[in-house]
């Protein structure tokens, strides 16, 4: 099967091993191809609604993965116990959600031995709070796919070295290789967070104010960043 650029990276993170959790399956497409590409020999794919959990049974079936693949019903890690799966995969949910079900699924997560992350919103915070509560980042990388940016990282339980502002905000690893979608990415940033701060230059007030600084600090990283990427060849592009 024919999986999209953001779901092909995904798997290519995954690696290979015995047993993948996919939580927050939707149809099971990744689960179903780890396990046919010979990459995993079972999975668990999980979703907290029976209506995903259904087309994921659909497309497992008409597959022929049916022993190999089960499907459970429950939120987040809840439905893993300790060990059961060495690689787990969550992806298409907001940073502020995983990081819930990192932290209520804390013994599960920390029990295997790698965890393959795609936050679709407030990844700065996320990447922060990974580190700050005993996992580290170890690979990272970027898909520019239908318009969209989207980004992931491979954690495992560790501590991490420090981190800088910039790579807190973008990524130390996506930073280092300096590919193609990073490097729009940041493009992109820097004249959004150029018309920001056009704007606040209108507006009074204390909230006004803060939200400057943020902006102004935001956009010194993102110059700082680009500065140091264009000192370096372009790396490959994702």
């Amino acid at each position: 099967m024919q999986l999209s650029d953001r779901l092909e990276k995904l798997m290519e993170l995954a690696g290979r091993g015995v047993c993948a959790a996919d939580i927050g399956t939707d149809h099971a497409f990744v689960p179903a191809e780890l396990v046919r590409r010979g990459a995993f020999s079972r999975a668990v794919a999980s979703d907290v609604r029976k209506g995903p959990l259904k087309s994921a049974e659909a497309h497992i079936r008409q597959a022929g993965l049916s022993e190999k693949i089960e499907l459970r019903l429950g939120d987040g890690l809840s439905v893993l116990s300790p060990g059961e799966a060495d690689v787990i995969l969550m992806s298409g949910m907001g940073g502020a959600l995983m990081k819930r079900l990192l932290r209520e699924g804390e013994a599960a997560a920390k029990a295997a031995g790698r965890l393959i992350l795609s936050p679709q919103s407030e990844i700065p915070a996320f990447r922060s709070s990974l580190q700050e509560n005993g996992f580290a980042i170890t690979q990272e990388a970027a898909v520019f796919e239908d318009g969209k940016f989207y980004f992931f990282m491979a954690a495992q339980p560790g501590r991490q070295e420090a981190w800088t502002g910039a790579d807190r905000l973008y990524g130390k690893y996506l930073l280092e290789e300096g590919g193609e979608v990073i490097r729009a990415y940041l493009a992109k940033r820097k004249t959004l967070l150029e018309g920001i701060l056009s704007d606040l230059q209108k507006a009074e007030g204390t909230r006004t104010q803060a939200r400057r600084r943020e902006a102004e600090e935001e956009l010194r990283l993102t110059e700082e960043a680009l500065r140091c990427m264009a000192e370096r060849p372009s790396g490959p592009g994702e």
